[in-house]
C-alpha cells in the first residue's frame, strides 16, 4: 500500500474498507467523525496543497471509502470536470443507482488512469481482462448483477472496487500538488 499521510494511511488500513458494494451505513463512525473534524492540513500532514479543488476530491474519496456515501455525494456533485464526474459515477454505483452511475461515467469519458486500473483489475477478472481498456460500464453491470442476486465473483468485485478506489485516489492525491 502506498503511503500518503498518517491521517489518510490510518483510514486506508481500516478493516473492511470498500468490501460492501452497496453500503448502508458508515464503516467506522469514530474515523468518520475524525474525518469530518479534520481540516485539509490535518489530512495532508501539513503539506501545502497546490490545488485545493482537487484536494476536495481527496476528502470526498475518504468519505466514500468509509461508506459515508451521502457526504461524499455532496462533494462530488460540486466538483465539475472529468474526475468529479467519475467519482460521482462510482458513488452512484455504490448507492445501487446504476443508471445514474452510467450517466456520470459518460460525462467523465476516458481518464488517464484507466490503463493502470485495467491492468490491475485484469489480474482478478477474466471479464475485465478480455476488454481492451478499463470499462466502467462493464464493472457497473457486474455490480448490478451482484446487487440483484448474482453471488459468483462477489469477492472479486469488492477487490476490484478497492483497486479502482486506490488508483483513483492516488491519481487525485498526486494532482493536488502537495509540497
Amino acid at each position: 500500500m502506498k503511503t500518503y499521510s498518517d491521517f489518510v494511511d490510518r483510514i486506508l488500513r481500516e478493516d473492511g474498507l470498500l468490501q460492501k458494494l452497496v453500503p448502508t451505513e458508515a464503516l467506522n463512525v469514530d474515523l468518520l467523525l475524525k474525518l469530518r473534524a479534520a481540516d485539509d492540513a490535518t489530512i495532508s500532514d501539513g503539506k501545502v496543497i497546490g490545488k485545493p479543488k482537487m484536494f476536495a476530491l481527496v476528502r470526498g474519496g475518504l468519505l466514500y471509502a468509509l461508506d459515508a456515501i451521502d457526504e461524499a455525494h455532496r462533494i462530488f456533485q460540486d466538483s465539475p470536470g472529468d474526475l468529479g464526474s467519475y467519482w460521482h459515477g462510482i458513488m452512484h454505483r455504490r448507492e445501487g443507482d446504476f443508471d445514474n452511475a452510467r450517466y456520470w461515467f459518460r460525462r467523465s469519458g476516458v481518464l488517464p488512469f484507466f490503463d493502470a486500473l485495467k491492468s490491475a483489475a485484469s489480474n482478478v477478472s477474466a471479464d475485465i481482462a478480455r476488454q481492451s481498456n478499463w470499462d466502467p460500464y462493464l464493472f457497473t453491470g457486474l455490480c448490478e448483477q451482484a446487487r440483484f442476486g448474482e453471488t459468483e465473483g462477489l469477492k472479486d468485485l469488492a477487490t476490484i472496487q478497492r483497486m479502482e478506489f486506490e488508483v483513483l485516489f492516488d491519481y487525485c492525491w498526486r494532482l493536488s500538488e502537495l509540497s
